[in-house]
């Protein structure tokens, strides 16, 4: 469960209970180990380790994109959102590298099908992870020839990425495939093989990178990739399990879970996890002050929710 920054887990039962998966087994393992000693001090427990498990603490973070239910007006305003959190990543000092991108030729490139992004810089998954859910688009496309309103939706997964990647596997879980590479690059990324394939077998996670013209960048990248899947996946079980009835279930990615509306037509976003509406679609499109009021907000709402009496009773009766 998160409580305010920190996974929270009251009773030494629950520990133990989840010291059984395998990917947490292999975090404890690395976080009760420092660079000149393999085990962990005298007198730290499980418990200890755990608590230490700070997300805020993370400087990297990955964004997924996808466009849904709208065609091309959901690849357009995938387009959008994804300017919008650039500039909000340039507002906030953090560095932003698009490793991926599908864009939606029937809108001449200018939309988005899908994309992943990563982000680096400090405090930048304390306050993206805020952002995952579905982002729904009220208006009038432009193809419209007669004026009727359209939805459309888009939605972002915000995965936590630890500093090092192998802290959520051991060598022996994964497979690794490499093969040639499609499309652009070039020779060398056609005549050899620069893609690779990671499969994290205990849990049958995979990933396929050919970003990069050098199969060396995209082992690299895929790890990145591949151990943020795996983090994300602990947080959402943890979440799930424990943090139920919380507002704010930070970590989870429901495709379904609708979290904010910009209606064009009268001009306004609403955040329905704040039930809180502002009027400005285009202003708080800019990704500035407007988008760092309503983060701060559910930023404070996060803290406030904290560690609830029906979270204490789950803990304790898992």
């Amino acid at each position: 469960m998160l409580s305010s920054s920190v996974f929270r887990f009251p009773t030494t039962q629950n520990v133990a209970l989840l010291k059984c998966h395998p990917i947490l087994r292999h975090f404890l393992a690395f976080k009760s180990t420092t660079a000149a000693a393999s085990a962990p001090s005298p007198g730290v427990t499980s418990l200890d380790l755990l608590n230490r498990l700070d997300l805020d603490s993370l400087r990297r973070c990955q964004l997924e994109f996808n466009s849904g239910a709208g065609g091309t007006e959901a690849a357009l305003f995938a387009a959008e959102l994804y300017n919008m959190y650039a500039k909000f990543a340039a507002r906030n000092g953090w560095h932003w590298t698009t490793h991926e991108m599908s864009k939606c030729t029937k809108t001449g490139g200018t939309g988005i099908n899908s994309a992943i992004v990563l982000l680096e810089g400090d405090g930048c998954y304390a306050k993206m992870r805020f952002e995952s859910g579905v982002h729904r688009v009220q208006r009038v496309p432009v193809t419209e020839a007669k004026g009727r309103m359209h939805t459309s939706t888009v939605s972002l997964a915000v995965l936590p990425e630890p500093e090092k990647p192998e802290v959520m596997y051991t060598p022996d879980e994964l497979k690794e495939e490499h093969m040639r590479s499609s499309g652009p690059g070039g020779a060398n990324v056609n005549a050899i093989s620069t893609c690779v394939r990671l499969t994290h077998k205990p849990t049958g996670t995979s990933v396929k990178v050919m970003d990069e013209r050098y199969l060396a960048q995209n082992v690299k990248i895929a790890h990145q990739r591949l151990a943020a899947m795996l983090l994300k996946q602990q947080v959402d079980e943890a979440t799930r399990r424990y943090a139920s009835n919380r507002t704010l279930r930070v970590g989870t990615m429901e495709r379904a879970e609708k979290i904010r509306t910009y209606n064009y037509k009268d001009n306004r976003m609403t955040d329905h996890r704040l039930k809180l509406t502002r009027h400005g679609v285009e202003q708080f499109l800019a990704g500035g002050e407007q988008l760092e009021k309503v983060v701060d907000l559910l930023m404070a709402m996060y803290e406030r929710e904290g560690l609830g009496q029906q979270d204490q009773k789950q803990l304790q009766n898992p």
